[in-house]
C-alpha cells in the first residue's frame, strides 16, 4: 500500500489517539478536591486513590511552592 501525505496524517493522528487512550487507562489518577485556601498563606486538598486510600496535600501559597504530603485530619 502506498502512503501519500493524506494517509500519512491519518495514521499518525491515529496513532496518537492510540496512545493517549492507552495511557489514560493504564493509569487512573485519583480523584481529588480543589486547592483550598486555609487563610494562613496555605492551601490544602484531599485525594482518593481508586482502592479507597486517602492522601491530603498542603502547599504554600507562593510561586514555585511544591506541594507535600501530611497526615489527613
Amino acid at each position: 500500500m502506498k502512503l501519500n501525505a493524506r494517509n500519512s496524517v491519518i495514521a499518525l493522528v491515529l496513532a496518537a489517539v492510540s496512545v493517549t487512550t492507552l495511557a489514560t487507562i493504564a493509569y487512573a489518577a485519583p480523584s481529588c478536591t480543589q486547592w483550598m485556601d486555609q487563610g494562613n498563606g496555605t492551601s490544602w486538598r484531599e485525594c482518593v486513590n481508586d482502592d479507597g486510600t486517602t492522601h491530603c496535600y498542603v502547599i504554600n501559597n507562593t510561586a514555585g511552592s511544591v506541594a507535600r504530603e501530611v497526615k489527613c485530619e
